[in-house]
């Protein structure tokens, strides 16, 4: 069990989530008495000055660039040279992932609720893009519904700018990855759209498009990316019967293989919805 840090000015209560490169705190400002979020990047990648820069000079900048209400506030960054520690702290979400609200609490959601909620997810991720910056890995753990139902983005440890990222990295959560992103191909805002669009599969069905009965995380990996690049998005009405061929369309189109078939924009995404909730009166 991995001891707790001691940070000057922070109480530190609790590990929250843990990921590849860095965990997450719950925590308290001393100075303020308001809880935070407080990411620790591991010591084992403070020696790797690509990961470093990105976590110190790109993650925590894109935090305190962004200035909007779905995207988390940056407090503080704080560099313990002495230690090897790097600490990027933001105000603290409560609620529960849109991941929890699906799979322990609603299952899936129906229209008349996916797509306003899904609304607010597009308008974050459009200021994002505004802003030249993709995020690469929205997925439904990373969408934090508070009390009031308002949304927030989380994560952007894999943001890149998009002057940096005419090819990806190949980091990524793979259920939600086109094949240009798995494969380190060129990346755009069409690759968000790809994974926006997977995600509001999930909401409408309760569960992914693309999923493996694999046990080997590698093999169902494979197995992911394979049924992405070459299989045809599955009817959603086998999961749900209730939702017809117009919506089916819609979310199709923003899973397109090709890159250049997909919405080009969060607003032509958004605009297509907002058109089928006027048709079928669900404003």
């Amino acid at each position: 069990m991995n001891e707790l840090p001691n940070i000057p000015f922070y109480y530190v209560g609790r590990l929250i989530a843990e990921g590849g490169t860095a965990r997450v705190y719950w925590g308290v400002d001393l100075r303020s008495g308001f809880p935070v979020a407080i990411k620790e990047l591991k010591i084992r990648h403070f020696k790797n000055p690509i990961i470093r820069q990105k976590f110190k000079e790109v993650e925590a900048n894109m935090y305190l660039y962004n200035q909007h209400p779905n995207i988390p506030r940056l407090v503080d960054f704080i560099d313990l040279k002495d230690r090897e520690q790097l600490y990027i702290v933001m105000e603290f979400i409560e609620g529960r992932t849109l991941e929890q609200f699906i799979y322990t609490e609603i299952g899936l959601i129906p229209e008349q609720k996916a797509l306003p909620l899904f609304l607010e997810i597009l308008d974050t991720v459009n200021y994002l893009h505004d802003n030249g910056i993709l995020h690469l890995d929205i997925k439904s753990n990373n969408i934090m519904i508070r009390p009031d139902g308002t949304i927030k983005l989380i994560d952007l440890g894999i943001a890149s700018r998009m002057s940096d990222a005419s090819n990806s990295t190949g980091f990524g959560t793979p259920a939600y990855m086109p094949p240009e992103q798995s494969e380190k191909g060129v990346v755009g805002a069409y690759t968000d759209i790809f994974a926006l669009g997977i995600m509001l599969f999930e909401m409408l069905t309760g569960r992914l498009p693309f999923i493996s009965q694999s046990l080997d995380y590698r093999m169902a990996n494979e197995d992911i990316r394979r049924q992405i690049k070459y299989e045809p998005t599955p009817q959603m009405k086998q999961f749900y019967s209730h939702i017809n061929s117009d919506l089916q369309f819609i979310v199709e189109r923003a899973l397109a293989k090709n890159p250049t078939d997909r919405y080009q924009s969060c607003g032509e995404f958004g605009n297509f919805i907002k058109d089928y909730m006027c048709r079928y009166k669900l404003k």
